[in-house]
């Protein structure tokens, strides 16, 4: 072993054993004094992580910076210098051996004190997490590509929507009003002293009407009209009155969007998010007061609400992520953006969006 000689206070037989246990463990070990590059001991297992001889870097210790991936020597250079007051670092960097090969290894370094508690040895213990990264990396990009997935979904479920409401619109909704206009002429046709069938023909017409505004309203709830043909802010703010009208929850509601134009993917997410948070209210909190912002922050929509209901404990809101609110942080997340929620019992609840904008829209 290079006849490594230890500190006199550490009794030979701790030494050997010491000395044998680090010859035979995966992780490399390694000990210096603070300030001093040169090394005292470094274990067997730096030969095999990274691809060089423990002589030419006993020899030169200035190869153990120099092998850290450029893009990350500053940062290992500085949490080095931060063991001569701290004491030790734990890091994760990429490490180039002579091959070519890049791996990454997790290094804890610590040192222990003197009697003054001042750092005395500097010891480290390195492992190669080559193989967890790409594990970390396939990882990452399957649930990229998962998100890609949902949002394709996401996307193609709005065109369908789209396209249905605009045939029961124009298809259905043509058919009953031409309906509507025969039943008032067949009503003026009945002679006055004809009771029972002028009521009849009246209920047809009130019927006809009813399902109309049925019509109307299922086909804005498929896909309002106004987020395509006026934008994000008029559809929100007609979406609101409408819901203050159905269910009396009063809402302040404060959008300063001004000439920003939000269209596609990123205004149907919004609107969406906005009409699944305000449903679960009107459901499930018991408000009788919401606020509501919508504003441009930093390159990013922010949207928050608020409402004055019961709130929710942990448990509820960790139940919420599973449920009632995955789909709406899954239509965040796909766009790039966060959805988080807080709340407290008694306290109401408050849900908070970021969604990041392409440069030409926030400018």
């Amino acid at each position: 072993m290079r006849g490594v000689t230890m500190p006199a206070e550490i009794p030979p037989i701790t030494s050997e054993i010491l000395q044998d246990i680090a010859a035979h463990i995966a992780e490399v070990f390694w000990i210096c004094e603070p300030g001093n590059p040169a090394l005292i001991y470094v274990s067997p297992a730096y030969e095999r992580i990274w691809g060089r001889s423990r002589e030419a870097l006993y020899a030169d210790p200035g190869q153990w910076l120099a092998s850290v991936h450029p893009d990350d020597r500053s940062r290992i250079a500085r949490a080095f210098e931060t063991t001569r007051c701290h004491g030790g670092f734990s890091e994760e960097y990429r490490i180039l051996r002579p091959d070519g090969e890049i791996r990454w290894v997790r290094d804890h370094v610590f040192a222990t004190l003197d009697g003054n508690g001042l750092p005395h040895w500097v010891i480290g213990i390195a492992e190669d997490i080559t193989r967890r990264k790409a594990m970390e990396e396939e990882l990452r990009a399957s649930r990229e590509q998962l998100r890609e997935l949902v949002r394709r979904q996401q996307w193609d479920r709005e065109l369908l929507r789209t396209r249905i409401a605009r045939e029961i619109h124009d298809e259905l909704g043509q058919s009953l009003m031409a309906l509507n206009v025969n039943a008032y002429w067949l009503l003026h046709q009945l002679p006055e002293e004809d009771t029972r069938l002028r009521a009849k023909a009246q209920e047809m017409i009130d019927i006809i009407g009813a399902t109309v505004k049925a019509i109307r309203r299922i086909s804005s709830e498929l896909r309002p009209s106004m987020l395509d043909e006026l934008g994000l802010e008029e559809a929100i703010r007609w979406y609101v009155e409408r819901f203050v009208e159905r269910t009396g929850i009063d809402c302040r509601l404060d959008v300063e969007l001004g000439d920003l134009e939000i269209e596609g993917e990123q205004a149907t997410a919004v609107y969406r998010i906005l009409q699944e948070a305000f449903t679960n209210i009107s459901r499930h909190s018991d408000a009788d007061g919401i606020e509501l912002g919508v504003w441009v922050v930093d390159n990013c929509l922010e949207m928050e609400i608020r409402d004055n209901g019961r709130g929710m404990d942990r448990n509820e809101v960790e139940m919420s992520r599973s449920f009632g609110l995955m789909g709406m942080r899954e239509r965040a997340a796909a766009l790039g953006g966060r959805l988080d929620i807080e709340s407290e019992p008694g306290k109401g609840t408050r849900l908070r969006l970021s969604l990041p904008l392409e440069p030409e829209q926030a400018g």
